[in-house]
């Protein structure tokens, strides 16, 4: 027994002993091995700032010393410039120590300041992009990570003096650092190897999209006039070269209306966006909505949809905020120099209907959606499916409550986003009638306070008293509303990372469009504006037709006046056009008969030298003037003209 514990007690001993020295060689080698980790990835850090080093030392001599794109001015010491950059970044070596970023981190990348926008005509040295886009879509970037220490270009700071000097600058690069040559006994994994893939190819199947789309490869190169700082993400196609400034006139203000998507403070995304353009020595307006999908360059991020760069500026301190990043993405796409903005979310637009009484509309094209069946009931609950109906917003004249008013503007079911803005348009000019009819231009003092609650503004009180005379003097046929058409201005696009469905811009289209938005009235316009035109509504509905005609001829440069339904005109099922002028085949009844969708045979010519109106619109049951865009060269064949029932040529109008 007791030779039996003794063998017990020793094998136990034998045991823990054991455990103690494995213990101990464990630590030794895990010890061993971290430091010769720190000792390798130490030298890997000298050598990569010897790179970069030499890498911008050499940048500099060329920005210097005779490059095609900079050169020093006479009496500027070129090579102290660059010494001095060039230690500048040396000192600086320190904090770009960081590891390589992967595609990921970079999308939630801070933005970088921009600098100064000066020599906008000069052209700054191109950077390939090695870095791969990622495959998932862009997450909106925090306010609280760094920069991406990877961007680097040269940029021009003017100093404010009357010395034609120029500061060279230099800031980080984003050429991919090199890779180190392992040794045999230092097998670096695959997950630190990036190789550059030459083709992107989206790892989503999209949904093929109903308009051809048409295959852009991204360019190897960043075309950026300026001094724009180059992206902090790899952009998925070839950034557009930026637009020249289009106007440049003290007498035109330009103001963004912003739309959030969103019943609360938070910024969401500007799903409405629409520029409103004032000339002031016209006297006239125009409007041009902006796709929420445009694909553009937002300076110094990447190419990404014009709807987030607002929340972009604002969640990274961008200087001037939302509206600072939203006039440098004007200024570069589209050559437009905005002076100032407006933005409302769901709740404060409700709110403005509410205190207006009512949205008062011309719905010129019916519309088919989801609504709640009672919106007036807070006990109406929008997550059950049976709280909803498929609702039908007929034509005619409609009183809409602030409910309806946002599903009105907001509608897409049966609809696009263009034809979305074309409604976003006609309620802002509706806000403008119904504030003038009720004489709220006068009392905008008094109403100022109140207002700023309701509206995010930079506009002071001052700028907007500025705005009353022409306000109030401004005939609605002086106002013009440009929209655009997909696949004519915009071209769709399914980005090659993940298959979003967005539009490019066509700017061979585009650039004329943007100029006759900026620019007064046409001469075929004005043409319009010196013609008379009565409008009768000869329907039997009694739901405002002649309203309804007149606010879409006014989009024309018409000046219609509605007569409503006088006594002892007959009802017509066709539409039809007295011409008191006698040019039966003038531009002015052509454009009457466009967009009136009418035919020769519901045209009836009667001269009268001792006229007192040029043309009466007698608008028939069968009218239907509804344009899902808002161009022009929009306006589609419309209802067939019924050719078996002429019209009566010899009746004279009903007075």
């Amino acid at each position: 027994m007791r030779f039996g514990l003794r063998m017990l007690r020793r094998v136990v001993g034998a045991l823990a002993l054991a455990v103690v020295v494995f213990g101990t060689v464990s630590y030794v080698v895990y010890a061993a091995n971290g430091i010769l980790d720190e000792t390798q990835a130490r030298e890997r850090r000298e050598q990569h700032d010897d790179v970069i080093v030499h890498t911008a030392t050499a940048i500099a001599a060329r920005l210097t010393q005779g490059g095609d794109d900079l050169e020093p001015p006479p009496g500027d010491a070129g090579g102290d410039a660059a010494l001095q950059a060039t230690e500048a970044l040396e000192a600086a070596l320190p904090t770009v120590d960081a590891p390589m970023q992967d595609s990921a981190t970079l999308a939630s990348a801070s933005l970088p300041e921009p600098t100064a926008i000066a020599q906008a005509a000069s052209e700054t040295p191109t950077t390939e992009p090695t870095q791969p886009p990622t495959a998932t879509e862009t997450p909106l970037p925090t306010a609280t990570e760094p920069p991406s220490p990877t961007t680097v270009q040269a940029t021009v700071t003017l100093i404010p003096t009357n010395t034609p000097r120029v500061t060279v600058t230099l800031i980080p690069t984003n050429t991919q650092r090199p890779s180190i040559t392992p040794l045999p006994t230092d097998t670096l994994p695959p997950t630190v190897t990036f190789t550059a893939s030459p083709t992107l190819t989206p790892s989503l199947t999209p949904t093929p999209s109903p308009t051809p789309t048409p295959s852009i490869t991204p360019s190897p190169t960043y075309i950026i006039e300026g001094t724009y700082a180059v992206p902090v993400n790899t952009p998925v196609v070839a950034l557009p070269e930026r637009v020249p400034l289009m106007e440049d006139s003290d007498q035109i203000v330009n103001i963004l209306l912003l739309g959030s998507d969103t019943t609360s403070s938070a910024l969401g995304q500007t799903d409405v966006i629409i520029v409103l353009s004032i000339n002031k020595e016209a006297n006239s307006a125009a409007m041009w909505h902006l796709p929420r999908d445009l694909f553009v360059y937002i300076p110094n991020y990447t190419m990404d949809r014009v709807n987030r760069a607002y929340a972009l500026g604002e969640m990274n301190d961008y200087p001037g905020g939302g509206f600072g990043l939203m006039k440098e993405t004007f200024l570069y796409n589209f050559g437009i120099k905005l002076d100032h903005y407006a933005r409302v979310d769901f709740s404060d637009f409700m709110r403005i209907v509410q205190e207006l009484g009512g949205l008062d509309v011309s719905v010129d094209c019916s519309i088919r959606d989801w609504r709640l069946i009672d919106p007036e009931n807070p006990e109406m609950d929008p997550t059950l499916e049976e709280s909803w109906e498929m609702y039908t917003l007929p034509l005619g004249r409609q009183t809409l409550s602030p409910y309806m008013a946002l599903w009105y503007v907001r509608s897409r079911v049966t609809t696009s986003d263009l034809d979305r803005g074309r409604r976003q348009m006609d309620a802002l000019r509706a806000m403008w009638q119904q504030a003038l009819r009720q004489g709220l231009f006068t009392q905008v003092t008094q109403l100022w306070p109140e207002a700023v609650e309701v509206v995010e503004t930079d506009m002071a009180l001052t700028d907007v008293l500025g705005f009353v005379p022409l306000a109030v003097s401004l005939d609605p046929s002086n106002i013009a509303r440009y929209s655009g058409t997909r696949g004519v201005h915009y071209t769709p696009f399914l980005t090659p990372d993940d298959g979003r469905d967005v539009m490019l811009p066509n700017y061979e289209q585009l650039i004329p469009l943007i100029r006759d938005f900026l620019t007064p009235p046409t001469e075929n316009r004005m043409n319009r504006q010196s013609m008379t035109v009565d409008i009768v509504d000869a329907s039997g509905y009694y739901i405002g037709f002649d309203l309804v005609a007149a606010d879409r001829l006014a989009w024309e440069g018409f000046a219609g006046r509605a007569l409503g339904m006088p006594e002892g005109v007959p009802r017509r099922d066709l539409t039809v056009i007295y011409d008191y002028t006698g040019q039966s085949k003038g531009s002015v009844l052509e454009d009457l008969m466009r967009v009136l969708r009418v035919s020769d045979e519901q045209v009836i010519v009667q001269p009268d030298p001792n006229r007192t109106v040029d043309f009466r619109v007698e608008i028939g049951s069968a009218y239907n003037s509804c344009v899902l865009g808002n161009a022009e060269d929009e306006i589609e064949t419309g209802p067939p003209v019924d050719e078996a029932a002429p019209v009566d040529t010899t009746a004279q109008p009903a007075e």
